[in-house]
């Protein structure tokens, strides 16, 4: 029962995850740097340090009975995450969208499936639970490359055939995007690795979900130095610091605010998900996760006109993408009933 709640709340939270970046769509004349900054900030420190000071009725005593080292992974795996955020940018900037995205992304699913996978359960690697989740992870491997190519299909159709990434950007596009997937693994690896804190909490009187949200807490806060660090090098080079003086701009705060709530919301929900799942949680959860944040991003995209001028055969590439991708989910669901 529990374990099919937690397959539920898992992909919930990646149609959170997948919906959130539409609020990026509707934010000018802030830049990029202004409306990121904010959703950093929400969803990085005010809600999870709110969520787990709530949640968790003696959060000092928890991270006072939790080892220094699990601390320091927990963070530290955050901060990586964030510096994957941060890569994921400049890399897909020399490959271009389609193709980058999916590489990372790519290899995010990859890395941590198989890092927690092999690190703290080897014993049901190649038993047949094992074996389908690993069948998953190469599935939605194999509807990520499709929809790479629905997209570069795209942007020839729209831009005249043209090939907008150049030759001489495209092996450091790709060295920064596999680098940036690595990086951005790292957030799954934080909750892997957690459990000492998260037996701290529950010895000191927290629930199960009141525990993964002091991991979260200490996890975002990690993740918010790279984010932090490189919007504000960035309002300071594009001299963006007065957009948030603007007329008619306060409203952009409210969805900077929408933003992390349903971001956050969506990594609490993937942990309550992943715990229920049981102890190889964040191996069965981590793949479904990824694959409904790709499957609700794209419709998206469909949705807001991102597709309305691309070639028919574009069209065709990402919806066979996407029945791959509702496969790789009918895997881990069949995983999960194991």
């Amino acid at each position: 029962m529990n374990s099919w709640l937690g397959f539920f709340l898992v992909i919930v939270g990646g149609v959170m995850q997948g919906t959130f970046f539409l609020g990026l769509k509707y934010v000018g004349p802030w830049k990029w740097e202004n409306i990121w900054a904010v959703f950093s900030a929400f969803s990085l420190l005010v809600l999870p340090i709110g969520l787990a000071v709530a949640t968790v009725p003696h959060i000092g005593e928890v991270f006072a009975r939790t080892p220094g080292s699990t601390l320091w992974v927990v963070f530290l795996y955050g901060a990586g995450w964030g510096i994957g955020g941060v890569l994921s940018g400049l890399g897909v900037a020399r490959m271009g969208m389609a193709m980058g995205v999916s590489v990372l992304l790519g290899v995010t699913a990859a890395v941590g499936t198989f890092v927690p996978l092999v690190a703290n359960n080897p014993e049901i690697a190649f038993t047949q639970k094992g074996l389908v989740v690993i069948l998953s992870v190469l599935t939605l491997l194999l509807g990520v490359g499709l929809v790479a190519v629905a997209g570069k299909k795209r942007d020839g159709s729209i831009r005249g055939g043209a090939n907008p990434i150049q030759p001489a950007k495209f092996g450091v596009g790709l060295a920064i995007c596999i680098l940036s997937g690595v990086f951005s693994a790292m957030l799954n690896l934080a909750f892997a690795f957690s459990q000492p804190m998260v037996k701290a909490g529950a010895e000191t009187g927290a629930s199960q979900f009141g525990a993964v949200n002091a991991v979260w807490m200490v996890a975002l806060a990690g993740g918010f130095v790279a984010n932090g660090l490189y919007t504000g090098y960035l309002l300071t080079r594009n001299s963006t610091w007065p957009n948030y003086t603007l007329p008619r701009t306060a409203r952009f705060w409210l969805c900077g605010l929408g933003m992390a709530v349903l971001w956050t919301g969506g990594v609490v929900l993937y942990g309550r998900g992943a715990a229920f799942m049981g102890q190889a949680g964040a191996v069965m959860g981590w793949p479904l996760f990824m694959t409904i944040i790709i499957l609700i991003s794209t419709i998206w995209g469909f949705v807001t006109g991102e597709w309305k001028d691309s070639s028919a055969q574009a069209k065709k590439y990402m919806l066979l993408g996407l029945v791959v991708l509702m496969i790789a989910s009918g895997l881990v669901g069949l995983a999960n009933k194991m």
